[in-house]
Order: structure tokens, then C-alpha cells, then sequence
């Protein structure tokens, strides 16, 4: 099990970097293609990097610690507090911010689909469940699930670069799949945990799913996932709206300009 351990946190490592390492190249290019002024960008890719590393790091530091582990003793499990408010809070400071609404509106919806081809990481339940290490009853449908999304991921995005009508319903399509696939996997995984909400496996409880580092996924990569399908559908949204339309048309922040990260005005 040390050996499986390692090897399972050594992949982690390598996938989490590579994700965070994509998502910061993006990030940079995208700001390039704004008008912004280059010490805005500069600063606000600082920010969103040391928030990215931060959380990263906190996640990784509670759920080695065990916090987030599901035991028989524990009364109500600790890891959806991990997941939900990250989703809340980082979809809501970035509806509210000009900054990276252009910031957005800049970066080509086929990276925003590509980008999470790292979805094929759900492989790893598959391995683990034919290992006897997950009970099917998470395994199976959290594995698969995610296999689909990150095999789609790169067709999605190529057919989203044609611009026409189907390519947008399909991404539309594919985002509703990439968060249908987090509804299932979460509930799985909730009612396979021990505790007092245990309803599947309970002849095999799901021990592994929320012990580090295969925690990182549920606790990190499902709640970064989620923002970006998140902030994917908001680009569709926007971007089926006539230019014209979308610059007389109310946007989150209206009446209220607020910035993540800098003042309003400031460039």
C-alpha cells in the first residue's frame, strides 16, 4: 500500500503542476490579447497566481493532515466544505470584476474547453477499483465519468473553433456533461464514505476517495473544474449576445463596480 501510495502521490504532483502550469500560460497569453495596461496585467496575474498557489497549497497541506478524511467516528465529513465554497466564492468575485470579464471575453472559448482534457486523470479510480482499493459503486461512474469529459475536451474544442451553431450547442452540451459527471462522482463518493450517511458499499466503504493524496482530486480538481465549466458557459452566454446587446445589457457587477483585483479606473 506505501508503494501504491507513493506512486499515487508522485502522479498527483506531476498532474497538478501541469494543470496549474496550463492555466497560468493561458491565463498570461489571454491578458496579452486585452487592452489592459501592462502593470495591471502584471498585477493581476500575480494575484490570481498567489491565489491559485495558496489554495492549492491549503488544500494540500489540510488534506495531508487528514482533515478531510471520512472515518465511521466522524458525524458529518469535512470535504464538502473543500469543494462548495471555493465554487461559490471564485465564481462570484469573478462575475464581479471588469478585469476579468475582459479577460475572459480575450481568451478563445476553445481553451477554455481544452484546457480540461486533464479530466482523462479519472483513470485513476479505474485502476484503483481493479486493485480493490474503490468499491465500484464510486469507481465506475466517478472514472468513467471524467474519462469522457477529458477524451471530449480537445474534439469539443476543435468543433467550438468552426464557430457554427451545432459547435456551440455542443459545448454547451459538454460543460452540462462536465458538471452532471461532479454531481454523481460527489454523491457516490458522499453516500460510499463511512459515517452516518453511508447508503453504498457497505460491505467495501469507500476509505481511499478522501485520503491524501487521492483527496486532491475531489478537494482541488473538482472545485477548479467546476469554476472553469463555470466561467465557460458565461463566455457562451456572452458570446451569443450581439455585440451591441451585450454593451447595453446589465452585467454582474452593474451598479456596483467592484475589482478582484484593482480599483476601478485603475490601469
Amino acid at each position: 500500500m506505501s508503494h501504491s501510495s507513493n506512486f499515487l502521490e508522485m502522479a498527483g504532483l506531476v498532474t497538478d503542476a501541469a494543470v496549474v502550469a496550463a492555466l497560468l500560460m493561458g491565463l498570461w497569453l489571454a491578458m496579452q490579447r486585452t487592452k489592459l495596461a501592462w502593470p495591471t496585467r502584471v498585477r493581476t496575474f500575480c494575484v490570481i497566481a498567489a491565489i491559485l498557489l495558496l489554495w492549492y497549497g491549503a488544500i494540500s497541506l489540510i488534506g495531508a493532515m487528514g482533515l478531510l478524511r471520512a472515518t465511521p467516528d466522524v458525524k458529518f465529513p469535512a470535504l464538502p466544505l473543500a469543494v462548495f465554497p471555493p465554487i461559490a466564492i471564485g465564481l462570484w468575485l469573478i462575475f464581479r470584476s471588469k478585469i476579468m470579464a475582459e479577460i475572459i471575453d480575450a481568451t478563445p472559448l476553445t481553451w477554455l474547453v481544452s484546457i480540461q482534457a486533464y479530466r482523462v486523470v479519472g483513470v485513476t479510480f479505474l485502476v484503483l477499483m481493479a486493485a480493490g482499493l474503490l468499491p465500484p459503486q464510486f469507481a465506475l461512474p466517478a472514472g468513467s465519468g471524467d474519462i469522457v469529459v477529458g477524451l471530449l475536451a480537445l474534439p469539443v474544442a476543435w468543433a467550438v473553433g468552426t464557430g457554427t451553431r451545432p459547435a456551440i450547442a455542443a459545448a454547451y452540451i459538454w460543460n452540462m456533461l462536465g458538471l452532471l459527471d461532479f454531481i454523481v462522482a460527489l454523491s457516490t463518493g458522499f453516500l460510499s464514505s463511512p459515517g452516518r450517511f453511508q447508503m453504498l458499499a457497505l460491505d467495501h466503504p469507500n476509505l481511499l476517495a478522501s485520503a491524501y493524496p487521492l483527496v486532491m482530486i475531489p478537494a482541488w480538481l473538482v472545485p477548479l473544474s467546476s469554476i472553469l465549466h463555470g466561467v465557460c458557459l458565461w463566455k457562451l452566454r456572452r458570446g451569443d449576445r450581439p455585440a451591441a446587446r451585450r454593451a447595453a445589457a446589465p452585467e454582474p457587477w452593474a451598479g456596483r463596480p467592484q475589482e478582484i483585483i484593482a480599483p476601478t479606473g485603475s490601469t
